[in-house]
């Protein structure tokens, strides 16, 4: 009959087949015995004693740098070495300027300290107890001991060897007992700032002139 129901109680074939739940799929033998398998999660590899898997070629040999990478490596070597070298005289380029930032400056102030030096030698014989002779003396200590705060020295000449680069000949001394190129008198004082010269020193110098006559002489002659 067209019109015919299901019987009440049993499921019609769309609720059945919403309420079916597959639960595992097995296989069976011939005698309808379920036969077990594996896991395919609890597969274990298991390798023989002394089998070892190969290698390709390619990657068994050692990879060579070709010679552009060489090239390339010496190149990246190089431009770090100069650059570490750029960063070193940089460095001390910037230590040397603010070092002797103030080199014109004291070499400027050298002639007033000169002038000082020479009104205390002026000074001295005639009134030495004057208070005005101790105040200019304790300005010349008090401006001396700040330009030493920057790195001013004197030199120390008398009875050196003469030295081109830190003394300047105005004067020769053939009679001074002292070994011959040797500083006999200071004209003018010299002056270091930290290790530069400052200002050389006039000096006199001891000639033996027993040993430069004959090479005049020979001069002359030629």
């Amino acid at each position: 009959m067209p019109n015919e129901k299901p019987p009440r109680g049993l499921p019609t074939e769309a609720e059945s087949a919403e309420d079916i739940e597959i639960l595992e799929v097995v296989g069976v033998d011939e005698d309808g015995v379920p036969i077990e398998t594996a896991d395919p999660d609890d597969v274990e590899v298991v390798f023989e004693a002394g089998e070892s898997v190969e290698k390709p070629e390619a990657l068994r040999a050692p990879l060579r740098p070709s010679h552009e990478e060489l090239d390339l490596r010496e190149r990246l070597l190089r431009l770090q070495a100069d650059f570490e070298n750029f960063k070193k005289r940089m460095d001390r380029e910037r230590y040397d300027h603010f070092r002797y930032a103030t080199f014109g400056l004291v070499g400027r102030i050298l002639p007033v300290l000169d002038n000082f030096e020479r009104a205390m030698t002026a000074a001295r014989p005639s009134s030495s107890s004057d208070a005005l002779i101790e105040g200019i003396a304790l300005i010349q200590r008090q401006l001396l001991s700040e330009l030493e705060a920057e790195g001013l020295r004197g030199m120390e000449s008398v009875g050196e060897t003469f030295d081109p680069e830190r003394h300047e000949a105005v004067a020769t001394d053939p009679d001074s007992p002292l070994p011959p190129h040797t500083v006999t008198h200071v004209f003018q004082k010299g002056y270091f700032l930290h290790d530069r010269v400052l200002r050389p020193a006039m000096v006199r110098v001891r000639v033996d002139e027993s040993q430069s006559g004959p090479e005049t002489s020979d001069r002359k002659e030629s």
